[in-house]
């Protein structure tokens, strides 16, 4: 990959204090609530390089409208031990389709996020971007794609991702890392798809037992569950997926207290939510 230039810096956010403010207020970032501790951190019009103070890593604002929030379950910081990466090497595909499995697995399967599936149905891919009449360049955020196996589409629902993500990696800021949970920022850059990426269950036999589940699968999609339908239904029921919660969806029943579960006890308008 000698051809391929290094990643442009990070620049100037476009994220103000207000668009965090909104997005707190949307129930997609938990809220301010004392000087002393904050959650988030606009930056300083001056700012154009990562410095985070300590304890804080470097999110986007596309990715909790995706499905992650903080503290992270630990769906989440398997994927980032697993694909050696950070918060910013998530693209907001990539959060859409963890945070879509989760949801299937508790909403749909009855079960919690299940590891084995996921690297059953699913790979890392390298980004690089290529913008036309430019060099190609290694990407400062997003270098992770997760994408469905080509050979497994069949064992999985429909999952096509929105391509419209256009200036996402300008909306950065700083977010707590909660009880560190997240790997620590080092500002890394994937430059090469590592062998790990695509490796399956091991050892083969295992991919046996999977069967139930894929079969159950199979049969949702039949119904025509599809992830573009899951994506709405999470925000309307006001659940996070790749966040921690005090309760998994599949036992978010009528009459359950769901403080800690939901992020409102005010449920969207599905018109809305969509």
């Amino acid at each position: 990959m000698s051809d391929i230039r290094e990643p442009v810096p990070w620049g100037k956010s476009t994220t103000t204090e207000a668009v965090l403010e909104q997005l707190a207020a949307d129930r997609l970032l938990p809220m301010n609530m004392s000087p002393e501790r904050l959650v988030w951190i606009a930056l300083q019009q001056e700012e154009t390089e990562l410095n985070p103070p300590e304890g804080y890593v470097v999110s986007l604002v596309r990715l909790h409208e995706r499905g992650f929030s903080v503290p992270v379950i630990r769906f989440m910081r398997a994927l980032c031990d697993y694909y050696g990466a950070e918060l910013h090497n998530f693209g907001p595909n990539s959060i859409s389709q963890a945070a879509v499995f989760v949801a299937v697995c508790e909403g749909y399967l009855g079960i919690e996020a299940h590891w084995d599936l996921w690297i059953h149905l699913f790979r890392g891919e390298l980004f690089i971007e290529n913008v036309r009449g430019q060099p190609k360049r290694f990407a400062r955020a997003g270098g992770l794609m997760l994408h469905l196996r080509p050979s497994r589409k069949n064992l999985y629902i429909p999952n096509e991702m929105t391509t419209n993500n256009a200036g996402w990696t300008r909306g950065w800021f700083h977010l707590r890392n909660f009880g560190n949970k997240l790997p620590a920022i080092t500002n890394k850059v994937h430059r090469e798809r590592p062998a790990k990426w695509d490796w399956g269950v091991s050892p083969p036999g295992h991919q046996a037992r999977l069967e139930v589940l894929t079969e159950a699968l199979v049969h949702l999609a039949r119904k025509g569950l599809t992830a573009a339908a899951i994506i709405p239904n999470f925000h309307q029921q006001r659940v996070i997926p790749l966040t921690e919660r005090s309760l998994p969806i599949f036992s978010l029943t009528p009459g359950v207290p769901a403080s800690g579960s939901r992020t409102s006890m005010v449920l969207l308008p599905r018109g809305i939510a969509a």
